[in-house]
């Protein structure tokens, strides 16, 4: 029977694991992460990740992986001590341990696998880290065997500031310089390496979220890039980034990034916006063309294509300011220009009431809603 002492260690070890695993930003924040415990407290040195990138990684995904295989080892001990020196269900941890079979196996099992990850990761080390899976991929660009040469280009482009890097998440990052794509992935079988002169991107997917981790007005778009590698036995792969660091991303690849889906790309709150406006537009009823239109005054590549026509009956009593008044302007306006006039005018802060919320018509100030903008028929 398991006392509450050994039920809350339990509940308090799995978010422990799970943060440490997928380093959460407040585990980080509090230094709960695998190169700062090398460092701080096992006193490893993994150098510096500036100067010598790729040798950094290669210590540092070797001593992560025994820390991620040493958590059930914790576990078990850990479980151990407080059922029987704070529950005090057994007279002594030996007592605990030989009466306990599953927890025997459990852990002659988890040994074994930490001490079968300790030998990899020490053949992964020899002659300078020849045998690592990054190295591995290394090899395939090298020129007469010489690795060391590929690593050394790519720690001298990674010093350089103008460098562009995408945290997809807390364990995951991909990283472009001059003529590589990096992908650092959670265990060290998850790494990538592509030369840019190899390589075809493509947008493939794309996600919209409402609610923002990084404080984003109005939510967050992310993009799925695949990166397919054209070099033979090289890997291909793909990652994901949010939708305002896609123009950054382009900026810095040799190569456009394909978009055969014609996947819509928002990289502001006005940006998606628009779209919702436009199509909530396009259910109102339609205006018939009594003169001949012109081109829109607000970007002036467009015709102008809408007229604000009021059929909002909605009228504000305290305040009739605010409600919405006939509009006698001619059509000077697109709907794409209208829809992001409608959106600057509005509090940015709340993008969530912008829908229903009125705004002055951009030339006479007249107040109009949603409701009473008309496409113009063709």
């Amino acid at each position: 029977m398991m006392g509450e002492t050994s039920w809350m260690f339990c509940l308090f070890y799995i978010v422990f694991a799970t943060g440490f695993l997928f380093q959460f930003q407040d585990f980080q924040n509090l230094g709960l992460s695998p190169e700062n415990l090398l460092t701080n407290v096992f006193q490893l040195d993994l150098g510096s990740e500036q100067l010598q990138f790729l040798e950094f990684h290669l210590r540092k995904s070797c001593g992560a992986l025994l820390l991620q295989t040493f958590l059930p080892i914790g576990f078990l001990v850990g479980f151990s001590y407080f059922h029987v020196h704070v529950d005090q269900q057994y007279p002594s941890i030996y007592a605990f341990w030989e009466s306990n079979l599953p927890f025997q196996v459990s852990l002659a099992l988890f040994l074994g696998l930490w001490l079968l990850v300790w030998v990899v990761a020490q053949y992964w080390t020899l002659n300078h880290f020849e045998h690592h899976p990054y190295v591995t991929k290394l090899k395939l660009y090298a020129q007469n065997g010489d690795w060391k040469s590929v690593m050394s280009d790519i720690n001298t482009e990674f010093r350089r500031i103008d460098k562009f890097t995408i945290c997809t998440n807390p364990i995951e990052r991909v990283v472009v310089t001059d003529n590589w794509v990096i992908y650092l992935g959670a265990v060290p079988w998850k790494f990538h390496l592509a030369h840019q002169s190899d390589v075809t991107l493509s947008l493939i997917q794309s996600e919209h979220h409402n609610i923002s981790t990084e404080g984003q007005t109005g939510g967050t778009q992310f993009l799925r890039i695949q990166v397919q590698n054209g070099k033979p036995n090289c890997e291909s792969f793909s990652f994901r980034l949010n939708s305002v660091e896609y123009q950054n991303l382009q900026d810095k690849l040799t190569r456009q990034i394909q978009n055969i889906q014609n996947i819509q790309i928002f990289k502001t709150v006005s940006d998606r916006f628009v779209e919702v406006f436009k199509e909530a537009v396009a259910q109102n009823p339609k205006a018939p063309a009594e003169e001949e239109l012109e081109a829109c005054i607000g970007c002036m590549a467009t015709e102008a294509n809408v007229k604000l026509i009021r059929r909002c009956d909605t009228i504000d009593q305290e305040n009739e300011n605010t409600s919405c008044v006939n509009c006698y302007c001619r059509p000077m306006w697109c709907l794409n220009c209208l829809g992001k006039w409608f959106a600057s005018r509005q509090n940015q802060q709340q993008p969530e009431t912008w829908l229903g919320s009125k705004c002055p018509c951009p030339t006479c100030r007249s107040k109009f809603c949603v409701l009473d903008v008309a496409l113009i028929e063709s």
